[in-house]
């Protein structure tokens, strides 16, 4: 309720702008939009409106380019420098306008970390600093380029105030070009813009200015600033207050937005379940009271508790609380928490999956338990539409896919029963949760438990369902989710069949039966990886921890490559490597034998030895729990299968499985 939260829900003024509360859906990439044109797709407009109806007093839009030249590498931004594509920003504002908040846009050039392959031009930066992210050396702006640049936020500014925002904010982070002229780690001129922090910050301050001249004083103008760069020579908190005194003493801001890092360390920008939460607000409590009283927003990192939003804006560490990947997952947040309702937020779990994972494939951002997120125009508020007929569902399998059908089918009017063989539900995610470092994922099954009590979902535990129950059922429709489950054979990609020696007794296990802890593994142990993701590392680590002598084994070049785009490979390399774990990429086996084990390079096969192997983690290929689906349906009239009992896949694909028949039931 808002008397338990009474800074939360206080109306703020930033500038010229009132809004309802304190909270605001921070800048982040979403990637709707159309790679041909730029332009942002209608997705963007449903997806925000959906938070502004979720409570949210302001929303900023994720960063736009503002000139050809910033072509971020590998993810696409709208381009709000093109006129043409004014329309297509107005749809969501007038959406966001209607929904009842307010909306910023971020505007940004990302100077040294353009895509030269698809511009056709060198990239450019204050200086030829080799960029990490694009893997080029960007050429030295002439006096000429950068009032180039500078004319293009201008533009872009122009284009944001024809779109009907509310305000601007100006990128001054994350590496990007504003922030890449302030900082003497990628600034190394000697001319007017470089040198002293005067000239460093004569780039920003003539952008704003120009910028502050087209929006007028009726829409508010901030800066997005990096509080520490995390780079040797690069801005530190010290360097950042003065800059942040400098530009409060300007009176063109009306507010400042606060965060860490830059290109070399997204992990901490966007720390998934192994950072630590809060991370942000040590470095906007140092700036809020350095430029006080200009208002200080802040995301403070992994936050999903309302609560600590409220303490950090009484402590006075921010005036605005900021949620990225928090909204994501429950668009609702907001409203909740004002009703009372804060014990049903869907929390983030800080996978980083469907949100950077996603994006440095080029998709668009989701949630791997909200598969709403991105579908909101066919799937958000209001669309869950209440039965005709009314069913006696059974749903078999009380993991996360058939947790999920029988919520949405019981919502919808069904009666639903859910059965599962172990003694709690929450299948495969209950094991993960005992990975070390990922007892956040057990919050994806918490809530569903939460939801399926509230919905009224009859849920009966410890009992395998077999297809002569079924059939002694009154039901009338059933549904299977089983699962799926690691293969103990070493089937994998990398060699289709199963690998010699695997079915030596004892010696092989899959990570289920190690989590389970039925197994006692010998003194050497090793992973077998072909799934690249966090489980056989974690595996490793759980194991050595416990004194064994570990060692994983991939064909891919790297060891867990799936790491590398959710952010997780710098908190898991280091685990790995307290704990003493060998990691052998580009390797994998002939033949598993008693004590030992034959391995290859899979790049020179004749390069082959031996090593010792008391027990062998399978971590590869995994099956289909999809037997009791083939016998119920020929004589089940209605019978579904979902999530990893279709194929085995990841929890978003399992959730979104689950959302799209229970939906349609």
């Amino acid at each position: 309720m808002a008397d338990n939260f009474p800074m939360i829900f206080s109306e703020f003024e930033l500038g010229p702008v009132t809004l309802a509360n304190r909270v605001y859906h921070s800048p982040v990439t979403l990637n709707y939009l159309d790679w041909n044109t730029g332009f942002p797709k209608e997705e963007l407009a449903y997806y925000y409106a959906e938070r502004a109806r979720g409570g949210v007093g302001l929303i900023i839009q994720g960063a736009v380019d503002v000139h050809p030249a910033s072509q971020y590498w590998p993810v696409p931004h709208s381009r709000l420098y093109d006129e043409a594509s004014i329309p297509s920003f107005r749809r969501i504002v007038d959406m966001v306008h209607d929904a009842g908040a307010k909306i910023f846009i971020e505007l940004f050039h990302v100077g040294q970390a353009s895509n030269t392959r698809t511009y056709g031009a060198a990239s450019v930066g204050p200086s030829s600093i080799p960029s990490m992210v694009a893997g080029t050396t960007p050429k030295s702006m002439e006096l000429d380029d950068i009032e180039e640049a500078i004319a293009a936020f201008e533009t872009t500014t122009k284009n944001a105030v024809e779109a009907g925002y509310d305000g601007i904010e100006l990128h001054a982070s994350h590496g990007y070009l504003l922030e890449q002229f302030l900082s003497p780690y990628y600034n190394r001129r000697n001319d007017e813009y470089g040198g002293s922090l005067e000239n460093r910050m004569r780039m920003l301050l003539e952008t704003l200015e120009r910028c502050r001249n087209i929006a007028g004083k009726d829409i508010a103008m901030g800066v997005r600033l990096v509080a520490d760069e995390l780079l040797p020579g690069g801005l530190t908190l010290d360097d950042t207050l003065e800059i942040a005194e400098r530009l409060a003493d300007t009176d063109m801001i009306d507010f400042l937005d606060i965060d860490v890092g830059s290109h070399q360390n997204y992990h901490v920008t966007m720390s998934p379940m192994y950072g630590s939460p809060g991370y942000n607000l040590p470095y906007s409590a140092a700036i809020r009271e350095a430029v006080d009283p200009l208002p200080v927003l802040c995301a403070p990192g992994r936050l999903v508790d309302p609560a600590e939003a409220e303490k950090a804006l009484t402590e006075g560490q921010a005036d605005m609380i900021g949620l990225g990947r928090a909204l994501i997952a429950d668009p609702d947040w907001v409203q909740k928490t004002l009703d009372g309702r804060e014990s049903s937020i869907r929390h983030c779990v800080f996978c980083n999956q469907y949100t950077m994972g996603n994006l440095y494939k080029g998709l668009p951002v989701g949630c791997i338990q909200n598969p709403v997120t991105g579908r909101e125009a066919t799937r958000g508020s209001g669309t869950l539409v209440s039965v005709v007929q009314k069913k006696k569902v059974v749903v078999i399998g009380a993991g996360p896919a058939g947790m999920e059908v029988a919520r949405l089918a019981s919502q919808r009017g069904h009666d639903v029963s859910l059965y599962e063989k172990e003694q709690e539900p929450g299948g495969q995610i209950l094991l993960a949760a005992k990975l070390p470092g990922r007892d956040a994922i057990g919050g994806v099954v918490r809530w569903q438990q939460q939801q399926l009590e509230k919905a009224g979902v009859k849920i009966i535990t410890g009992c395998e369902v077999s297809a002569d129950q079924v059939g002694d059922m009154d039901t009338d429709a059933v549904i299977v989710a089983t699962g799926a489950s690691y293969l103990s054979t070493g089937m994998s990609a990398m060699i289709p069949m199963p690998l010699p020696g695997s079915d030596v007794p004892g010696r092989v296990v899959t990570p289920e039966i190690v989590l389970r802890g039925e197994c006692e593994p010998g003194p050497v142990v090793v992973v077998l990886d072909s799934d690249g993701h966090v489980t056989p590392p974690g595996i490793a680590e759980l194991l050595a921890s416990r004194g064994h002598q570990v060692s994983i084994i991939s064909a891919a070049p790297v060891i867990g490559n799936k790491l590398v785009e959710e952010m997780n490979m710098p908190y898991v390399y280091a685990r790995l490597e307290e704990h003493n774990v060998e990691l052998l990429s580009s390797t994998w086996v002939t033949e598993i034998r008693d004590g030992e084990m034959d391995i290859f390079n899979v790049f020179a096969p004749t390069k082959q030895r031996t090593i010792k192997a008391d027990t062998v983690v399978m971590a590869a290929g995994r099956e289909t729990h999809d037997q009791l689906y083939h016998q119920l349906k020929p004589f089940i009239d209605e019978v579904h299968r979902i999530g990893d009992c279709i194929s085995p896949g990841d929890i978003g694909t399992a959730m979104l499985s689950a959302d799209t028949l229970g939906r349609s039931l």
